[in-house]
């Protein structure tokens, strides 16, 4: 992917640039009246990827499936890699898979989300409601249940081999 600096922008773009930053105000670059690009956020650009990503793994929707049945039937627990503030949670079908992973890298990245749950993309539908963490060994995919005041870790999946 080819990169510019914001500063090397005229003017104009680089207020296109800092309102779809802030506000996540889309802009649509037209030729002849036809869309031929857009500008969206970075955030938004991950959210959409991650989004894509999942919806395209057939093995990681199943397990998706097989984790949100749990969470419906109440069969989550505390995971047994503890962190701070402790409010993660986890299906028995997850626990399976995150036993595979190096332990330091689970523990990282159970912390982070616990810090600060909203730290991963917000996917879109059909995924509305869950977030993806990415580092560059590890995803983990949540949801957040607000009301209960803790994090369901939906899957984990080693993104390189551990």
């Amino acid at each position: 992917m080819k990169t510019i600096d914001v500063l090397d922008l005229p003017d104009g773009a680089r207020e296109l640039v800092g309102e779809c930053e802030i506000t996540g105000r889309q802009t649509a670059f037209q030729r002849d009246g036809r869309s031929i690009a857009i500008l969206i956020s970075y955030d938004e650009y991950v959210a959409l990827r991650e989004t894509i990503e999942i919806a395209a793994d057939p093995k990681l929707r199943e397990k998706l499936t097989v984790a949100e049945t749990e969470v419906a039937k109440g069969e989550i627990d505390e995971p047994a890699t503890r962190v701070a503030n402790d409010r993660l949670r986890i299906p028995d079908s997850t626990a399976a898979d995150v036993a595979t992973i190096d332990p330091e890298l689970i523990r990282a990245a159970f912390e982070k989300i616990d810090e600060d749950p909203i730290i991963g993309a917000p996917l879109f539908d059909p995924y509305r409601g869950w977030w993806s963490y990415r580092t560059e060994e590890l995803r983990v995919i949540y949801r957040i249940v607000a009301e209960a005041r803790f994090v369901v870790i939906l899957a984990v999946q080693a993104t390189i081999a551990t």
